[in-house]
């Protein structure tokens, strides 16, 4: 990496300023550390090997937060042409596992903002997944309670206790039809069919070619909608490394779908050989993580206003990456919107997005972006109004 340009802050220097449109480069810190400040409530600082500023550069998008060097730093300059055009495996793998692992990171942070229990843990106890199961079911997801019944009797098949009752709930839910080969490993999948579940990972990555699918975990005993993707999305089921559970979901398809499946390695190969699909990759992760940070962002504001706006923003900036359009349904409906900000009146909730502009609300409670360039507008007045709120360093 020695051919790339080597800069230097000294202690102090502001290296990003928030809500700053991003540069042509991103930094990776070889030496020193830096803290960002100003729109958190808390601090979050970078070490070496960590990556600055490449969510923003990838999407175009105004700087989260502050960043100054805590102490003398050494970056390495990096641009987004770069990143794509190089054959520097090592490298592209960096990138990968950084976005990875912020995404994690970033999710972390957020679901023990929502959650009763602030336990790191790992793993399910025997209530916990039968509950966990319940809520699904009650939900009108089917198979995905049957998945977690199935592997409650895979763990605890001498569990007096339960096991009779597990067995017959299975034997009450309609099984769904297995997906449909198509050709170069492209699937059918009906709706309701459950991809993983947060107690069983998977070891592909899925390409929506067509359909919608969602992604949730249960949290406090709580059906919660992580997102919501449709065409060209790109979803993987990969186990977190982190050992905290909420940070596992479940994938359910929520209307017929056809799925392009991966696995990691092909997806790497793939990668390597197609620019196109390595930036189209490095986008998704980024949208996830700009996600992420939003949600916190709008969580920590008591301004509810302010929640909607920057919620119903992110969703509208992923729904709309293809194309360029000027209305759009959202896939999501208020009851989604209720669970991400963790609110616990929907009526409430209902009325706050009466009272924006550019939103309406359809007999069955999807929710409508009516004129996305006016939205845009009530957007940066809010996120403007909730990040100067904070100036801590």
């Amino acid at each position: 990496m020695n051919k790339y340009n080597i800069l230097n802050f000294k202690k102090s220097s502001i290296i990003f300023i928030k809500n700053k449109s991003p540069k042509n480069s991103f930094y990776i810190i070889t030496k020193g550390k830096a803290i960002s400040y100003g729109t958190l409530d808390y601090n979050v600082e970078f070490n070496k090997g960590d990556i600055l500023g490449l969510v923003n550069v990838v999407l175009n998008e105004p700087y989260f937060y502050n960043i100054k060097a805590l102490e003398d730093m050494e970056v390495i300059e990096l641009t987004l042409d770069e990143i794509i055009n190089t054959k520097n495996r090592d490298l592209t793998i960096k990138i990968y596992k950084y976005l990875k692992s912020s995404l994690e990171t970033w999710l972390g942070r957020y679901y023990l903002l929502i959650s009763e229990s602030k336990e790191i843990i790992k793993g399910k106890t025997k209530e916990e997944i039968l509950n966990m199961a319940k809520v699904y079911s009650k939900n009108g997801f089917d198979h995905a309670a049957y998945r977690l019944y199935n592997e409650y009797i895979k763990r605890f098949p001498d569990d007096r206790e339960n096991i009779d009752d597990v067995k017959n709930k299975l034997s009450n839910i309609e099984p769904i039809e297995e997906p449909l080969s198509k050709k170069d490993n492209v699937f059918h999948y009906k709706k309701g069919y459950c991809l993983y579940t947060e107690l069983e990972g998977s070891d592909k990555l899925y390409i929506i070619k067509s359909g919608k699918i969602g992604i949730y975990n249960v949290v406090n005993l709580h059906q919660i909608t992580r997102s919501i993707y449709s065409k060209n999305s790109i979803i993987d089921g990969y186990n977190p490394v982190l050992e905290y559970q909420p940070l596992s979901t479940s994938a359910i398809i929520l209307e017929d779908s056809v799925l392009k499946v991966l696995k990691k390695e092909e997806l790497l190969n793939i990668i390597e050989n197609d620019n196109s699909i390595k930036l189209y990759y490095i986008r998704m992760l980024s949208i996830k993580i700009r996600n992420t940070i939003l949600k916190i962002i709008a969580l920590n504001t008591d301004d509810m206003l302010a929640k909607l706006l920057i919620t119903l923003y992110y969703i509208v900036k992923t729904e709309t990456l293809p194309n360029n359009i000027d209305s759009i349904k959202l896939p999501y409906k208020v009851n989604d919107i209720k669970t991400i900000l963790n609110i616990k009146n929907e009526e409430t909730l209902k009325r706050e997005l009466n009272k924006i502009r550019a939103i309406s609300i359809s007999n069955d409670n999807y929710i409508n972006i009516t004129d996305i360039r006016s939205f845009m507008a009530e957007y940066k007045n809010a996120i403007n109004r909730v990040t100067n709120m904070n100036h801590h360093a």
